[in-house]
Order: structure tokens, then C-alpha cells, then sequence
């Protein structure tokens, strides 16, 4: 049963849930007793910016409890010098609860030249661009060949490399980067102009043995991720008992029925919702289940990371 009187919470009793304009939940943490282990502790810096300090102090730009994913900046491999250029990146996930994601990042190649990215020595994909000198300029939301190419990694990984190669000494980057911050731009897909970082999806496993530290109890399910053609690791995942109830459903109590349902219930209609694409939820109140009314809605986004 959902609580109706009070805000979602999202943190531990006791723990902040903030980070300056990030919105932190469990079972990522700040501060001593607020995390599930060491894996999901998140360091404030200056109340301001939060980092994943087990995974290098990566900067965290936002958590997604439903998918369960966190989105990061992470570094670019780019040569404008060497013709072949091999690149391990600097984060290893193996015996970590992450690994890269398939499902919300694509591999991209931008300038004239080619790049692959491999794992234990084997390729798994990779893609060449056409080499134009009209414009050398690369248009995020066109990378289509020319100047710039894309295309998906088959598996969850948690280590990989790249190896890039320029044309005439060009230069090139090649960097995994979250599918919707490069195509839709609901997010820059580069942190700046000329910056060596990108905005990348991590995939976070809740695990066996973790099942008794998080208190979604019976409202659980087990999914399961491939890690190539013949191994696959299982992840549990909470939810809210109620498809319109929002919170965090890894606290014993944290899913909250929305005011605007609350309201609705009241009046004696029926709440439901529906999510779009880019993950917000609008929430409507169908009053004509018991008296011929018409719908109203309002709408709120899922992604926790500004919070606003």
C-alpha cells in the first residue's frame, strides 16, 4: 500500500537525497549508511557535483530508477596524429554492478578515418566515414556517413577498447555515447565544444545477495542481461505495487500515490498514465469511469537528475 500524505523520498531516513541540483536515490548514496555498498556510494563535491567514487570519481549527471541506469561523462578516443591509435578505456567494470549499455548507447565515429571497438581481443563492431573536405563540420544530429558514422554494440559490456584509424592525417574521435543526447539532443551529446568526454549510459544490477538490503519485498522481478552469444547475468528490479505511483521502489515505503491521482481518487475518478519516448510521464484523471467526465492531465519526468 502506497503512502499518500507525504512527497516521494527518495534517500535512506536520515540521508540527503541532494546533491546540488541532483537528485540522488537509494540505493545510491551519500554520506556513511546511505548506500547499498561501496559500489553505489556518490561523493558530493562543494554540495554541488556529484561523482560515482568507486568507478574513478566518474561525474554522475543522473539516475534512472526504472531502467536502472546511470548516465556519466565519460572520455573520448580521438588521434589526429598517429595513423592507428588503440585505446583501453580507463574504466574496468568487471566485479562491479555496472556495465556499459546496449540499449541506451551507440558507438560513434566522427571525423575522416575508421574505428572499431573490441572486447577481450575480439571485435564487435565499428563503422568508416565518408571522407568529405566540403565540410569537415560534423552535424550531431546527421551522422550518417558523412564525416560521421554510428552504429549499436550487440552486448552489455564491461570492458572494452577502441582502435581508430585517420585518413591523411585527419583527426578522429571514437567514443560510446547515450543514444538520445547525441541524435535527439535531449542532452549535448559532447559536454563542450572540444572537450574529450561524452555523455554515457551505465547499466546498474541489483544482485543476489543484495535482495535483502533493498525493500521493495515481494514486487520484484529478475531480468536478464547478455554479456555476449552464451553468458548472461540476472538483475533484480523493484516497482511500485501501482503503475501510476511514483517514488523509489527500492525503500520500504517509498512509493507515493501523486497528488494529481490522489485528487482524482478523491473525486471519484480513475488515475492512469502513459510514459512517452523520451520518458516523461503524464499522469490523467478519467472521470468518466463512474460519471461521464473528461480526462485531465499533467505531466513529469522519470529521469532523476536535475532537480527541479
Amino acid at each position: 500500500m502506497a503512502d499518500t500524505t507525504l512527497s516521494p523520498t527518495y534517500a535512506k531516513p536520515g540521508c540527503t537525497d541532494t546533491c546540488g541540483t541532483f537528485i540522488i536515490p537509494y540505493p545510491f548514496g551519500i554520506g556513511p549508511n546511505c548506500y547499498l555498498n561501496k559500489w553505489f556510494h556518490v561523493t558530493c563535491i562543494n554540495s554541488s557535483t556529484p561523482y560515482l567514487s568507486a568507478l574513478n570519481n566518474l561525474p554522475l549527471l543522473g539516475v534512472d530508477l526504472n531502467q536502472q541506469m546511470v548516465l556519466v561523462n565519460f572520455p573520448t578516443t580521438s588521434t589526429c596524429q598517429t595513423p592507428v591509435w588503440n585505446s583501453t578505456q580507463i574504466i574496468n567494470l568487471y566485479d562491479t554492478p555496472f556495465m556499459f549499455s546496449k540499449q541506451h548507447n551507440k558507438f560513434i565515429v566522427e571525423g575522416c578515418g575508421n574505428a572499431n571497438i573490441s572486447t577481450n581481443g575480439v571485435v564487435l563492431t565499428g563503422c568508416s566515414t565518408i571522407c568529405s573536405q566540403q565540410s569537415l563540420s560534423v552535424k550531431r544530429n546527421n551522422c550518417y556517413g558523412n564525416n560521421c558514422c554510428q552504429t549499436n554494440i550487440p552486448f552489455y559490456l564491461e570492458d572494452y577498447s577502441v582502435e581508430v584509424k585517420n585518413s591523411s592525417g585527419s583527426c578522429v574521435s571514437a567514443f560510446l555515447v547515450a543514444d538520445n543526447s547525441y541524435v535527439d539532443e535531449l542532452f549535448p551529446g559532447l559536454s563542450d565544444d572540444g572537450d574529450d568526454s561524452s555523455k554515457m549510459v551505465l547499466r546498474w544490477m541489483l544482485l543476489d545477495n543484495d535482495y535483502s538490503e533493498v525493500g521493495c519485498g515481494y514486487n520484484i522481478s529478475r531480468h536478464e542481461l547478455k554479456k555476449d552469444n552464451v553468458t548472461s547475468v540476472n538483475t533484480w528490479k523493484c516497482k511500485c505495487w501501482s503503475d501510476f505511483e511514483e517514488g523509489n521502489a527500492y525503500l520500504s515505503g517509498g512509493c507515493k500515490v501523486p497528488e494529481e491521482c490522489t485528487k482524482c481518487m478523491e473525486k471519484s475518478g480513475l488515475c492512469g498514465y502513459k510514459e512517452s519516448y523520451s520518458g516523461v510521464t503524464t499522469f490523467y484523471c478519467d472521470h468518466r469511469f463512474h460519471h461521464g467526465g473528461s480526462k485531465s492531465s499533467s505531466s513529469r519526468a522519470v529521469f532523476l537528475g536535475n532537480a527541479k
